[in-house]
């Protein structure tokens, strides 16, 4: 069933003189304005709520709907917004998963970092180990270069008894 009103009566409808309504509906695009058969200009279902908006007036009443109309309109209400909850914790899982693959990255290149200094600090140590091997040796050296120097400062017969 459509429902549609002629000018005359929306105009009565809303208490407002014929031709304020006339001015009004010849405003409304051509889909929502019609002729009957009597080829008298009326406005459609779509054209009365947009009236209706205008006017911020109730023109016509909504045909009774069934409680399972209500029901299902109710269900897809809920649906929707439970669809939109769902896509908005998608989304900031998303958001947290790209966090903690950063993170991830972030704790590679500091375990790159730290096996880099581990190595450096090894080097460090045989550097550090070789020099004091070095320095053992060269005090050896020089231990011996000394007793070289003592001996030939002895006599002949000192050297020759080892006194």
């Amino acid at each position: 069933m459509s429902i549609e009103m002629t000018v005359s009566e929306i105009a009565e409808v809303l208490g407002l003189s014929r031709q304020a309504i006339n001015n009004r509906v010849k405003e409304l695009p051509e889909e929502d304005i019609t002729k009957n058969d009597k080829g008298v200009t009326v406005v459609t279902r779509s054209g009365l709520i947009k009236l209706e908006e205008i006017y911020k007036k109730t023109i016509f009443e909504d045909e009774p709907v069934s409680d399972e109309v209500k029901q299902r309109e109710l269900m897809e209400i809920l649906v929707d917004e439970k669809n939109a909850e769902i896509i908005r914790l998608y989304e900031q899982l998303k958001a947290k998963d790209k966090q903690l693959a950063e993170k991830d990255e972030q704790m590679r290149v500091k375990d790159r970092q730290i096996a880099e200094k581990d190595k450096q600090l090894d080097q460090q140590q045989q550097l550090t180990l070789q020099a004091m091997k070095d320095q053992e040796t060269l005090q050896l050296e020089l231990d011996q270069a000394k007793q070289e120097v003592q001996s030939s400062k002895k006599g002949f017969f000192a050297r020759l008894f080892g006194k």
